[in-house]
C-alpha cells in the first residue's frame, strides 16, 4: 500500500482525506515543489525549500518547519520503498471556505508525496503554442503555486498539434520557457537561456546548470531572444528537477539534433551539480 504525509502523520492513501472546503481545492490558494530523491537524499533540498518558502510568504501562508519537512519527506520515500523517487511537496492555506477574502486562524494543509522516478526520455517534441503567456510580473513566473490552468492548457494545445510538450512565449513575444521545464540551447558552442525578466520560472536545475558551469569558467548567455533566434540553434534541450536534461528533437516542424557533444556533457553535469 502507497503511503503519503499528511499534515504530520504517514497514512495509506486510501486513509489520507483533504476536506472539500480546503481552500486549495477549491481556489487554488497553495504553493508546491517536485524534487528528486535519490542515494538517500533530497536532490538540491535548500534550492526547493527556499523557492518554496518564498512562495508561501509571498501568499502569506504560515511555512512549515523545514527541518521536519525534510525529515518526513525521507521517511515517507523509505516507508514506500522507494530508493529513486519524485518527491511533491504541497502546502495549501487549509480550510476555511471559498470567500476571497484571507481567512483568521487557518491551519496549512501540508501534503508529500513520493512516486518511483519515471524514466527520462531520450528526447521530446515541441510546440510553440498561444494558448498560455510567460510573464515576470505575475507571482506564477516567480513561485510553482497550486493554480497550473495555464501550462495545463498549454500543454494541451501541444499535444493536439502532435507533440510532446509546449514551448511558451512572453508576453512581448520573447522565448520564455517549456510548459513544466526552463529551456537552453546551444549554437556554435555557446549556451543560451532566455533570461528571468522572460518570465521563465527560477528553476533549480536551471540555476544549478548555470552556477556549474559558471564555476567552471564558462558562460551563459541569458537574454530576450525571439522564436528566430532559438530555431537557428544546433541542439536544445529542456531541464526540470525530475528529468534533469533532455533534448528536443523538434520545435514546431523544425528538427534538431539530439547527439551533440553539448547535450551529453549538460546531462552529465546537470545530475551532479547542486
Amino acid at each position: 500500500m502507497t503511503r503519503v504525509w499528511l499534515n504530520g502523520e504517514l497514512l495509506d492513501v486510501e486513509d489520507a482525506r483533504i476536506g472539500p472546503s480546503d481552500r486549495g481545492f477549491l481556489l487554488g490558494d497553495g504553493a508546491f515543489e517536485t524534487l528528486r530523491y535519490e542515494a538517500g537524499e533530497l536532490r538540491r533540498w535548500p534550492r526547493h525549500s527556499a523557492r518554496l518558502q518564498g512562495a508561501l510568504q509571498h501568499i502569506e501562508i504560515p511555512c512549515p518547519d523545514w527541518n521536519r519537512l525534510h525529515d518526513a519527506a525521507t521517511k515517507l520515500c523509505q516507508a514506500n520503498a522507494l530508493e529513486r523517487a519524485m518527491v511533491r511537496l504541497t502546502v495549501s492555506r487549509g480550510p476555511s471556505g471559498a470567500g476571497l477574502a484571507p481567512p483568521v486562524g487557518t491551519e496549512p494543509t501540508v501534503l508529500i508525496t513520493a512516486a518511483a522516478l519515471p524514466t527520462a526520455p531520450s528526447a521530446l517534441s515541441a510546440r510553440i503554442v498561444e494558448s498560455a503567456r510567460r510573464d515576470a510580473r505575475n507571482m506564477s513566473s516567480r513561485y510553482k503555486l497550486t493554480t497550473y490552468a495555464d501550462m495545463l492548457a498549454a500543454r494541451r494545445d501541444a499535444v493536439r498539434q502532435g507533440a510532446d510538450m509546449a514551448l511558451i512565449l512572453s508576453a512581448q513575444d520573447h522565448v520564455s520557457s517549456a510548459d513544466s521545464a526552463n529551456l537552453f540551447w546551444v549554437k556554435e558552442g555557446r549556451l543560451f537561456t532566455p533570461d528571468l525578466s522572460c518570465g521563465c520560472l527560477p528553476g533549480t536545475s536551471r540555476a544549478a546548470l548555470i552556477a556549474a558551469l559558471k564555476a567552471e569558467g564558462e558562460v551563459v548567455i541569458e537574454g530576450r531572444f525571439s522564436p528566430d533566434v532559438l530555431m537557428q540553434a544546433d541542439a536544445v534541450f529542456v531541464t526540470n528537477a525530475v528529468r534533469g536534461v533532455v533534448p528536443l528533437s523538434r520545435v514546431d516542424d523544425r528538427g534538431f539534433s539530439t547527439e551533440d557533444s553539448q547535450l551529453s556533457r549538460m546531462k552529465a553535469l546537470c545530475d551532479v551539480a547542486l
